[in-house]
């Protein structure tokens, strides 16, 4: 099972957290320009131009081509004029309109060459002015749409900078809280405090890295395991084969573990006589099951003969206590004793097996 480097987990976090930023940036970029382009469509469709204007200008010019002004042409040009009037508009545009509209109704009442020659010069003038306008509001717009965008462009900039020193803060604290364990690794590993006969680690080391194991596994978040394990009927295995041999069985159980045991956080003891032990940090029950079914395959594989046991090999009896939440605050003691139970618990039930 193999476990990518703590280390380089926490490099790719601020990688991949940037290129998240830069992609979303990018895309939001693009929606900002589409939002401009259909805003620009509605401004020009809006004001420029201005159907119904041009459409009351049509009408007098054809009046005033024939020289006379029917009951339908003066009810199109009143609907068109009451549709244009009644749109949205300033206040100065208002007042100019108030007079325009006057004059409008009065030509068209009175039904004079003159009146209405007036009123085709104000609707040019309206026009022009809606023309003018548009494109003013328009200058407006793409000076307020380019503070906008510049806005958004900071504020993206703004955004990822704090997301890259949030991200090298949390980086920083983690990489510190495992400094912790990797030295203890580093130290364990490199030191020769290690059992003579079977070149496990020794019971010296064991009470220093037990003694660390629910400090380390609170600052890291972590689930660990620790494993009691016992060789079943050892004492008759002796009485039975000698010494000699006992010593032999103690090596190749230990070559077992130690083979099992190969990965970053993974230590195996001898605890004293026929007594072993296992923590693993930075664990799951399922990589623990895995990991035990391991040792009792390979260890069967073996064939040790033990006469003395109903299952005529030699084999284990293990305990196992999973630390984490529910288990950091209990004292080293509490531990092992839990372990140790569970250790019985498996004798008690058959041996050759483990119990969680």
């Amino acid at each position: 099972m193999g476990k990518l480097n703590t280390n380089i987990k926490l490099i790719i976090l601020p990688i991949v957290i940037i290129i998240s930023m830069i992609v979303l940036s990018f895309i939001f970029s693009q929606k900002i320009q589409l939002l401009k382009k259909e805003i620009d469509l509605i401004y020009f469709g809006n004001f420029v131009p201005n159907h119904k204007l041009n459409l009351i200008k049509k009408d007098y010019l054809k009046i005033i081509h024939s020289g006379k002004i029917t009951s339908a042409e003066k009810k199109n040009i009143l609907k068109n004029w009451e549709y244009y009037y009644n749109q949205y508009k300033t206040e100065e545009e208002k007042a100019v309109l108030k007079k325009i509209n006057k004059q409008l109704r009065y030509a068209l009442s009175k039904n004079t060459k003159s009146g209405f020659l007036q009123t085709l010069k104000e609707i040019d003038y309206l026009i022009k002015h809606e023309v003018d306008s548009a494109y003013l509001q328009r200058k407006q717009f793409l000076v307020k749409y380019q503070k906008m965008e510049d806005f958004l462009f900071y504020s993206q900039v703004t955004i990822i900078v704090l997301v890259l020193l949030l991200t090298i803060y949390v980086t920083y604290q983690a990489i510190k809280q495992n400094k912790h364990l990797a030295y203890l690794n580093e130290q364990y590993k490199i030191e020769a405090n290690t059992d003579g006969l079977t070149n496990l680690y020794n019971r010296k080391y064991f009470d220093t890295v037990f003694g660390d194991l629910t400090a380390i596994s609170y600052e890291n978040n972590f689930k660990s395991a620790f494993v009691m394990i016992d060789i079943d009927f050892f004492k008759q295995y002796n009485d039975t084969y000698g010494h000699d041999a006992g010593d032999i069985a103690l090596k190749k159980v230990a070559y077992v573990l130690d083979s099992c045991l190969d990965k970053d956080y993974e230590y195996s003891f001898r605890l004293g006589g026929e007594e072993f032990g296992i923590i693993i940090f930075n664990t799951n029950l399922k990589y623990v099951q895995y990991t035990l079914n391991n040792i009792r395959h390979e260890l069967h594989k073996l064939q040790i003969p033990h006469t003395a046991s109903k299952t005529g090999v030699l084999t284990l009896s293990m305990g196992v206590l999973i630390v984490d939440e529910t288990t950091y605050k209990l004292s080293t003691k509490e531990l092992y004793n839990i372990a140790d139970k569970k250790l019985y618990h498996s004798k008690e039930n058959g041996r050759d097996q483990y119990t969680i």
